[in-house]
């Protein structure tokens, strides 16, 4: 019986690709009770770090997610961000993350009228949060920025540039992402 809940859980996470509750994944699979679930949890994890392979199980607090090991990220980093999401949109996520907390209507400035469907895609996976201030809005990395993109503010902050992002480095960032301009 335990294999087949190992073998459920982990298509679970599998198909999630984001940290799920032990109550969520209890849910999903009809559980009254969640001590089932972190025991399977518990005896994935030990697995997955048994076995020399490229996912592993991770944990933080009550949540699950699986995910790819760090030494193999750039080998399919290419292939997660043009499936996911495209790279005009990460070209503007790329500004915000970049310049954050930055105003709507500079990013607009940089990146053209599509920058408006590019920010409406972003709240809705909800990478970005918009706060209203004055005439415009002010654009922020979420929690769950830093999750999808398996990082954290301190990290992220030692690897931008420092430099000041002005309207002429819009063309950078088109380029670094194999746009036209």
């Amino acid at each position: 019986m335990t294999e087949d809940y190992k073998k459920k859980i982990e298509a679970v996470l599998f198909a999630s690709g984001k940290y799920l509750e032990i109550e969520k994944i209890a849910e999903m699979l009809n559980l009254g009770s969640t001590g089932i679930v972190i025991k399977t949890l518990e005896e994935l994890k030990k697995d997955y770090s048994q076995k020399d392979s490229a996912i592993e199980i991770l944990q933080e607090g009550n949540k699950y997610r699986m995910n790819i090991k760090s030494n193999f990220v750039p080998i399919v980093k290419n292939l997660m961000t043009d499936t996911e999401i495209d790279r005009p949109v990460i070209s503007t996520l790329a500004i915000i993350a970049w310049k954050q907390p930055i105003l709507q209507s500079k990013v607009v400035k940089m990146r053209g009228n599509t920058a408006y469907e590019h920010l409406k895609l972003l709240e809705e996976k909800e990478l970005i949060s918009r706060q209203r201030y004055k005439l415009t809005k002010i654009l922020k990395l979420t929690p769950k920025f830093y999750e999808y993109f398996d990082t954290n503010k301190d990290t992220l902050t030692s690897k931008l540039p420092k430099d000041e992002l002005e309207e002429n480095t819009a063309d950078s960032i088109k380029k670094m992402f194999g746009e036209s301009s």
